[in-house]
């Protein structure tokens, strides 16, 4: 090739550039989870990038990185934007792990995407999804977060809707959408961290239209939250102490029992008085409590309130010890 002939070329190649002339590139493959897989059968997922250049694709199977079996080739696609692929492979032992990987080709190359597995159920396994809950906290103080969680069984649990659902006290509204969704992980998996503000029962609806699977109901408790606080913690002896404190949310009417842990560790009331209402938190409602006690020996105390009304468990503060001096 003589000089001029390279210095021609290379012109070429950067006006070609220049003016925006596009080259054609290998496609782009990418495999994803596999999905309806059962004892026998399974389908392969992936997506490809044609990259302005017909493409075709297929994938590669078997019980080893080896593979040794292949789909079908499908297509080609077309154009530029990426587009998801699948294939129906049957034939497969039951209870046993396969590798797979999604192969895209066109006349500038042919590429493969990462390697995947999947294991097939075993043999006469449900072929119906079960969708199980449970509560990490079944009961939680007032402001307190617990995770709803559970796992989805059977054929095509991997990437399914899950939503939550929500029935608080007095339970007669029925189960309504609690606002959150989530997708099952690759084992079936999903989890909530719901912040419930009374007793509530949960439950969850995997999949949509008519193959929905439900689970029970899981019941979380929810007690009120109480605060104690004393004037003097290291009163006179005989001298008075101010006990006050807030509930949340507020139970204006209510008693809070003012309790001292006796020699034996059981609570004994000594005092109460009635909550009264205060300034809210937020949007959340708020009692108050404040009565004298006349404090002689040492002890601990804390001050409890029981709504009995439904929405709420009774709830205990934290306790405070008086040192008299």
């Amino acid at each position: 090739m003589t000089r001029f002939t390279r210095f021609a070329l290379a012109t070429c190649a950067t006006m070609g550039a220049t003016a925006g002339i596009a080259l054609a590139a290998a496609p782009a493959a990418v495999t994803t989870a596999a999905t309806k897989v059962s004892a026998t059968t399974a389908t392969l997922n992936g997506a490809v990038s044609p990259n302005g250049t017909d493409t075709t694709y297929y994938f590669q199977y078997g019980p080893s990185t080896a593979y040794g079996t292949q789909t079908p080739t499908q297509g080609p696609l077309k154009g530029n934007a990426t587009k998801p692929v699948s294939a129906d492979v049957a034939g497969l032992a039951p209870s046993t792990t396969y590798h797979y990987k999604l192969v895209a080709v066109n006349v500038d190359g042919t590429v493969s995407g990462g390697d995947k597995t999947f294991t097939t159920t075993a043999a006469g396994a449900p072929t119906t999804n079960a969708l199980s809950i449970a509560a990490s906290h079944r009961t939680v103080t007032f402001g307190r977060s617990t995770t709803i969680s559970g796992t989805l069984t059977g054929p095509s649990n991997a990437g399914v809707r899950v939503t939550l659902e929500q029935n608080p006290a007095p339970y007669n509204g029925g189960f309504k959408s609690a606002g959150s969704t989530t997708t099952t992980d690759a084992t079936g998996h999903y989890a909530f961290v719901v912040l419930p503000p009374s007793n509530t029962q949960y439950r969850v609806t995997a999949g949509a239209k008519k193959n929905t699977t439900t689970s029970t109901a899981v019941a979380v408790r929810v007690r009120v939250k109480v605060t104690l606080h004393l004037s003097d913690r290291t009163p006179r002896a005989g001298q008075l102490v101010r006990f006050s404190g807030s509930v949340l949310p507020g139970h204006n009417g209510k008693i809070a029992r003012i309790q001292r842990r006796t020699a034996s560790g059981r609570w004994h009331t000594v005092a109460s008085t009635t909550l009264v209402a205060a300034s809210p938190v937020g949007s959340t409602t708020r009692s108050h409590y404040a009565k004298r006690l006349r404090v002689r020996k040492n002890g601990t105390y804390r001050v409890r309130v029981a709504p009995a009304d439904g929405d709420h468990i009774a709830g205990n503060s934290s306790a405070k010890k008086a040192i008299v001096h």
